[in-house]
């Protein structure tokens, strides 16, 4: 190896040079891919329920929990016309309605976002303006 490279001379200023060049270069790269961490980090969230008449029994529990777990479901809620009437009739949810029989939907209304670890993120950005 030595013999192959001791025709291209010894490690001079020229080298020198370009190494840190090369290496002032890919800084800034490196940065900018390592900012997708934190840009686009995808905070907990669940559906959005706007104001509507509802008893606090029902807002507590119109989004499912997901597999039984105590974590909302981020993708769905229950059918907002059908809990508006159980909860206009007065029926408590548990108790005089099985939530497991009623019909889910797909968050219609956009979704709310935690903000305890991200602020904001290109995730919670973008999904604000999907119904534009």
């Amino acid at each position: 190896m030595m013999r192959g490279t001791a025709s291209l001379g010894h490690w001079g200023r020229f080298q020198q040079i370009v190494f840190f060049l090369l290496c002032a270069c890919a800084i800034p790269n490196g940065t900018g891919i390592l900012s997708i961490i934190f840009f686009a980090g995808i905070p907990n969230h669940h559906c959005m329920i706007p104001e509507v008449n509802l008893t606090e029994d029902w807002r507590n529990v119109i989004i499912p929990v997901v597999n039984g777990k105590q974590m909302l479901s981020s993708c769905s809620r229950y059918r907002l016309d059908v809990v508006r009437n159980l909860s206009d009739w007065g029926l408590v949810p548990g108790r005089d309605v099985n939530l497991t029989d009623l019909e889910q939907e797909i968050c219609l209304d956009g979704w709310n976002y935690s903000k305890d670890i991200y602020h904001s993120t290109i995730v919670s950005e973008v999904c604000v303006y999907v119904f534009l």
